[in-house]
């Protein structure tokens, strides 16, 4: 699906691709167009269109789908050269999927090999670093989440009956013993956002009324609750995961949805932004 904003008066115009049996066309100008109108017409002026500083890939949540990955990739470089392009993970990368321990060590040699790769942190991320930083307060809630998917992508069981105090912390130093200090210094040293030109890529969201450089951890990690509803008055892009959609891409003013629950979907998402605006989804 190729999205292009064309902003002018006040009018947005949306000419994306359409799969219809098996055949992709594009939609009519004029429907499109008068579907944009309608959903930003209480928007006020144009928003300005999203201008990285080169082309950039946002990659969504992962959750153990290394298999989905691998596809994304050599489809993406099949488009664009690896080293022309700047390339950004939203964060969630284990938990849920199978493969939670092979995502991370083909990440962390993509960022190792890649100057251009940025793998941001995610709330997943967060809550196993809480479960080892003291297993008894944030470990049933870390399992609750998915943690038993990562426990078992490193050969580790945990029954569900397994939660005493005791258990968690004998689990919580195995669970370091297999990942490594090398892979867990390296995951706890991402960052939670990434920016080039007017677009800025974060896992969950942006509060609308703080200053980019001035967000709280947890409303990146978490969300926001004004994120969806609220227009930035600065400009700013926010391209984001967390959030499942069925039609990644521009949501709205200022924000882009690039997760589309792949570790129960099969669809793992790439969204291509280009400096001059174009916006094109990229799903295994």
């Amino acid at each position: 699906m190729t999205t292009h904003l064309e902003c002018g008066a006040k009018v947005w115009r949306w000419d994306r691709e359409m799969k219809e049996d098996g055949v992709q066309r594009l939609a009519p100008g004029w429907l499109t167009h008068l579907l944009k109108r309608f959903a930003y017409q209480d928007q006020g002026e144009p928003f300005v269109l999203p201008a990285p500083l080169r082309p950039l890939w946002v990659i969504g949540d992962l959750h153990g789908r290394a298999d989905l990955l691998d596809r994304l990739l050599k489809e993406m470089f099949a488009r664009t050269a690896r080293d022309a392009v700047d390339i950004v993970f939203t964060g969630d990368y284990i938990d849920r999927g199978p493969d939670s321990a092979e995502v991370l060590s083909r990440l962390r040699h993509l960022s190792d090999t890649l100057r251009s790769v940025t793998c941001l942190i995610g709330n997943h991320e967060q809550m196993m670093f809480d479960f080892l930083d003291d297993p008894a307060a944030h470990g049933r809630r870390w399992l609750r989440y998915g943690g038993h998917s990562t426990l078992g992508s490193y050969g580790l069981v945990c029954k569900r009956t397994q939660t005493s105090d005791a258990h968690l912390q004998d689990l919580a130093t195995d669970l370091l013993n297999a990942m490594g200090h090398d892979t867990l210094t390296w995951l706890r040293q991402r960052p939670l956002l990434w920016r080039s030109g007017n677009v800025a890529v974060v896992h969950a969201a942006l509060d609308p009324g703080r200053d980019v450089d001035d967000q709280l951890p947890g409303t990146m990690l978490w969300g926001h609750p004004l994120f969806f509803n609220t227009a930035r008055q600065d400009g700013l892009w926010v391209a984001h995961g967390h959030t499942i959609v069925d039609k990644p891409g521009p949501t709205g003013r200022g924000r882009i949805a690039v997760d589309t629950g792949a570790y129960d979907t099969g669809r793992l998402t790439g969204v291509l932004i280009l400096p001059d605006g174009t916006v094109t989804p990229l799903s295994t």
